[in-house]
């Protein structure tokens, strides 16, 4: 087990514990949602200085809804009625092992889920000076006034995803999607 001061900087505007213990499930929760794998412990880091401290030094403080999952806080989230997770795709798990021994997320990097604290009902104005400013992996936009989630990976596929939110389930399904420049011509036709 590697045994890391979750009060350390890790960037300018982050601890450890910013990315590790934030969330509904995660700050209350007793679970030990404690990266495993040394490689978590530095995508996280390159998350909060490559994105995190950018975003922050443009729209000011954030406030992260969603940060790293263990297998742990996984599981507990899944037990939610509406867990609105994918450990296995979204990131959030970043190079943790599951308990076969594999990646649970072949994509690596690191993700978190966030509001601008200044701005929560303009998360479309976030979304668009992300894509035209920073190099990212994949963006989820769930909507103006939702959180944002954006990840830092080997890839840097300038990938986004608009996702669709069911009004009466609440259940969340993938919507237009895009690479590149593509996304930026994308994530300017927005309306909601």
């Amino acid at each position: 087990m590697i045994n890391r001061d979750l009060k350390q900087h890790i960037s300018q505007h982050f601890l450890f514990e910013n990315l590790i213990i934030c969330g509904e499930t995660a700050t209350p929760s007793k679970i030990a949602n404690i990266p495993q794998q040394e490689e978590t412990w530095s995508a996280l880091q390159q998350l909060a200085v490559h994105l995190l401290d950018p975003i922050v030094e443009q729209f000011g403080s954030i406030t992260l809804t969603y940060g790293f999952s263990s297998p742990e806080l996984a599981r507990a989230i899944s037990k939610n009625k509406n867990p609105h997770i994918a450990p296995n795709l979204d990131q959030h798990a970043s190079h943790e092992l599951n308990s076969k021994g594999n990646l649970i997320c072949p994509r690596l990097g690191a993700a978190v889920d966030f509001f601008v604290d200044a701005m929560p009902e303009q998360m479309d104005e976030v979304v668009l000076w992300i894509a035209k400013n920073l190099k990212f992996d994949r963006i989820y936009y769930y909507g103006k006034s939702r959180p944002l989630h954006i990840s830092y990976g080997p890839e840097m596929n300038q990938f986004v995803q608009l996702m669709n939110t069911n009004q009466v389930t609440g259940r969340r399904t993938p919507g237009k999607r895009a690479i590149g420049d593509n996304a930026l011509s994308l994530l300017k036709q927005l309306d909601y």
